[in-house]
């Protein structure tokens, strides 16, 4: 009797612990749709987790937060718990005497706001009896399982002729629209559904994509082998933007490979620095510079304009790099404005001719002529959130100046509050204009 007591009792607080998880995955998965307290998550995250982790989520010394494979339990109780426990044998420390509950919970909902691919994936593998069998049934059936890393893996067939089939939840970009492109796709033929509905075959025929949905959604593809070569059969699949300038997350093992070569970020720690690689959005004739406050801006050597500010770490260049430059760099911080809005000369002073820079303490000077005046300009930074445009000019003539809205600048002029758009300012006695751009918090 005191057994079954025992057993029964046991049975009860298995049940209950459950029920409390349940819960938790629920209010957190909950929580991670409320942008007021992802962003509330994000500020500590990039405080506290992002130098292990990445400001990205993307891993350094410590594991990537957005793909499938979590080594110590995926459920968002599981990574609360983990997180407040930590693996000290791993380096890890525990935060739950460093922020409250909510401040916990915050930091997870941010982390599960950003989850990208699979997640709970699944294969089945039919065999086929040759190139033209296209009859799938339950007979056929050879293999199926999980894959814990959340890549479709099309190396797993060991088949000549064969049908494999990966299924499982997916996330994609909540704030941005994306599609799954695939690398010399013809003639594979390869299907997706979303949440069960066959998704249109777009693109080209060699580069096919298929639009994913926003956030969350049910994701299925197939793959039938048929008159392709065994050595093709490995499949590239690339979470893309729309215009396919940025290769976002693998979908595929051999994708994630691929991506990995795509990495090599440049940043100011300790010093100025200058690059001059094409980067995602911008002119081609854009040269960047970051300074060591994280504070980042490009220059349009082709319209002598400001084509770009943002904060936190320079680029990425490995885009830019491999694959014999096919895609652009990435800005690694949070854009303040870029191209069409810029700082710039109003066009009908002139048009710009760019005669080069100097370096002064590391930092560059850009001399350039607009007409028939001639300009250098020299950017400081005053402290984190502050930039100071500095233009030098060869007369006492007053100059206009372009300045683009933005709701995260405030712009300023020896003391001046400045508007967006044409602003007329008269150079102080050392012949120079200051314009001011310090980001709101």
């Amino acid at each position: 009797m005191n057994r079954l007591i025992t057993i029964t009792c046991l049975t009860f607080t298995l049940f209950a612990h459950c029920a409390m998880a349940n819960d938790l995955d629920s209010k957190l998965y909950e929580q991670s749709q409320d942008k007021h307290i992802t962003q509330s998550g994000k500020v500590l995250f990039e405080q506290i987790c992002a130098s292990c982790h990445n400001k990205d989520l993307s891993g350094a010394s410590g594991f990537n937060l957005k793909d499938a494979e979590w080594v110590h339990g995926s459920r968002p109780s599981q990574i609360l718990h983990n997180v407040k426990s930590g693996f000290m044998n791993a380096g890890m420390p525990g935060f739950a005497g460093v922020f409250s509950g909510p401040e916990l919970e915050s930091i997870i909902a941010y982390v599960l706001s950003k989850r990208e691919g699979w997640s709970d994936l699944t294969f089945k593998l039919y065999q086929l009896e040759d190139e033209n069998d296209k009859n799938i049934t339950e007979q056929k059936l050879v293999k199926s399982g999980v894959l814990p890393k959340g890549l479709a893996d099309f190396s797993i067939p060991e088949i000549q002729h064969y049908f494999i089939e990966f299924e499982g939840d997916f996330y994609a970009p909540k704030d941005v629209d994306t599609q799954i492109w695939l690398e010399w796709g013809f003639p594979h033929e390869l299907s997706m559904y979303v949440d069960d509905e066959l998704v249109n075959r777009g693109g080209q025929p060699w580069y096919p994509t298929w639009r994913l949905k926003r956030g969350k959604q049910h994701l299925k593809l197939t793959y039938r082998s048929g008159t392709t070569k065994p050595n093709q059969r490995n499949l590239v699949l690339l979470g893309t933007n729309l215009d396919m300038t940025i290769k976002m997350f693998a979908v595929s093992s051999r994708a994630k490979v691929i991506l990995e070569d795509k990495k090599f970020e440049v940043t100011a720690n300790d010093k100025i620095v200058i690059q001059r690689k094409r980067i995602n959005n911008l002119p081609p004739s854009t040269i960047s510079v970051g300074f060591p406050v994280k504070l980042n801006y490009g220059f349009n050597t082709k319209s002598c304009a400001i084509v770009a500010l943002w904060q936190g770490d320079l680029l990425n260049i490995g885009p830019n790099i491999a694959g014999r430059g096919e895609d652009p760099s990435l800005p690694l911080g949070q854009l303040v404005f870029r191209s069409g809005q810029q700082i710039s000369h109003n066009h009908l002073e002139g048009n710009c001719r760019y005669t080069g820079y100097q370096l002064d303490q590391g930092n560059p000077v850009f001399s350039y002529q607009i007409g028939h005046q001639g300009y250098s300009l020299e950017v400081k930074p005053s402290g984190s959130d502050t930039l100071s445009f500095n233009y030098k000019t060869d007369s006492k003539a007053s100059s206009a100046f372009i300045l683009p809205e933005s709701d995260k600048l405030t712009w300023s002029s020896n003391d001046q509050v400045l508007l967006h758009g044409n602003n007329m300012l008269t150079p102080n006695n050392n012949r120079e204009i200051v314009i001011s751009a310090t980001i709101k918090p």
